[in-house]
């Protein structure tokens, strides 16, 4: 179900060059009421959720020009602290764009919104910086208040970010054992691939590899339930899809390039489906999987196997592809639910000697 929303602060900054540099001027800050902040935030909302994006947390920043702490200020009162916090974050972007190599760079207006769930009082909000050209999205006064609002094609939409504040405030500054539920960062890379709006927003740090790839192989499994596939034929993609990943370790890998073989592996009777179908079942439920992500081995192996240990007594590592049930057949080591027991066959004849050999001697 929907939830309703209200704008709480609204204003937009508008770019330009003078003397070679750039520099930027903040408009008059929108009526709360602004019809057009509204459409345009639900547009947003109902649109972002179809496209891919990436996902990321901060690392702990004490600085007083981070984002994390211009946004840790801004929640000490939001209404008061609006203006400054969108002041800070323009003058963070506009270093970012005077950096060198960047002259020819074209922005136009940089347009933030606070909003919140109407009805909920534990909501602190999302704050969504959005960059758009000039008149792609809104027409503007002299004041840059927007007089209409257009509709949105998030495809000519130049970059976005989008904070989840709630979460933010809950999470930060924890950086090790987060959840893909926890990340409170979403961004979106539009036309404008310019590295400046993201290292000015905070957004290089992305998501843990490790919880892409957990995120990809749980999503695979649902996808293939939801195509009535049987358990093995599920289990037989998600090995192609880790073969994939196993061989571009160390490089970047597409969600696209992840659609593409999840689709190619499926069964003839399922040819009508496109990796647009897999993208889109991804978005729709919110699954944050970035997309685009790099990954170390030593990142696929944990996502993709079992470990345990007991002191010093023993280790095992088991790939999840290769468990299964004792009456599973098809598999080399099994795991007895009832009996909390892992076994395994031994084939090869050296390792067979060396565990006979360390076999306690039996009493005569």
């Amino acid at each position: 179900m929907a939830v309703d929303l209200v704008v709480l602060s609204a204003i937009a900054a508008e770019i330009h060059k003078d003397g070679g540099q750039f520099t930027f001027g903040l408009g008059a800050q929108w009526n709360n009421e602004n019809e057009h902040a509204l459409n345009f935030v639900k547009e947003v909302e109902k649109k972002f959720r179809r496209k891919s994006k990436s996902y990321a947390f901060f690392k702990k920043d004490l600085r007083r020009d981070s984002i994390p702490s211009i946004l840790k200020h801004f929640l000490e009162n939001s209404e008061e602290n609006f203006i400054p916090a969108t002041q800070n974050i323009m003058n963070r972007l506009k270093s970012s764009l005077n950096e060198d190599g960047r002259g020819n760079t074209q922005i136009g207006h940089v347009v933030f919104i606070h909003y919140a769930g109407e009805l909920d009082q534990e909501d602190i909000g999302r704050l969504l910086v959005i960059m758009v050209d000039k008149k792609d999205v809104f027409d503007f006064n002299q004041n840059l208040v927007p007089t209409q609002f257009k509709s949105i094609d998030v495809d000519t939409l130049r970059q976005a970010v989008l904070y989840d504040l709630t979460l933010f405030d809950d999470v930060y500054p924890k950086t090790s054992g987060l959840e893909e539920h926890e990340a409170y960062l979403t961004f979106i890379s539009g036309k404008s691939k310019g590295a400046f709006f993201k290292e000015a927003l905070g957004t290089t740090d992305i998501i843990d590899n490790t919880v892409n790839i957990t995120s990809i192989f749980d999503t695979i499994e649902d996808f293939g339930t939801s195509l009535e596939l049987k358990a093995p034929y599920i289990r037989k993609i998600i090995e192609e899809v880790e073969t994939l990943i196993h061989e571009k370790k160390g490089k970047n890998i597409s969600l696209n390039g992840v659609a593409n073989k999840v689709i190619a592996s499926l069964p003839e009777a399922k040819n009508q489906y496109t990796s647009d179908d897999f993208l889109k079942f991804i978005n729709e439920r919110d699954v944050k999987i970035s997309e685009v992500f790099d990954v170390t081995q030593g990142q696929l192996e944990k996502a993709t196997s079992i470990e345990g240990r007991k002191g010093q007594e023993y280790f095992y590592r088991v790939k999840k592809s290769a468990l299964g049930r004792p009456k599973d057949k098809d598999k080399i080591i099994y795991y007895d639910a009832e009996k909390r027991t892992l076994q395994f066959q031994i084939a090869d004849d050296e390792e067979h000697k060396k565990l006979l050999q360390a076999l306690p001697k039996q009493e005569q």
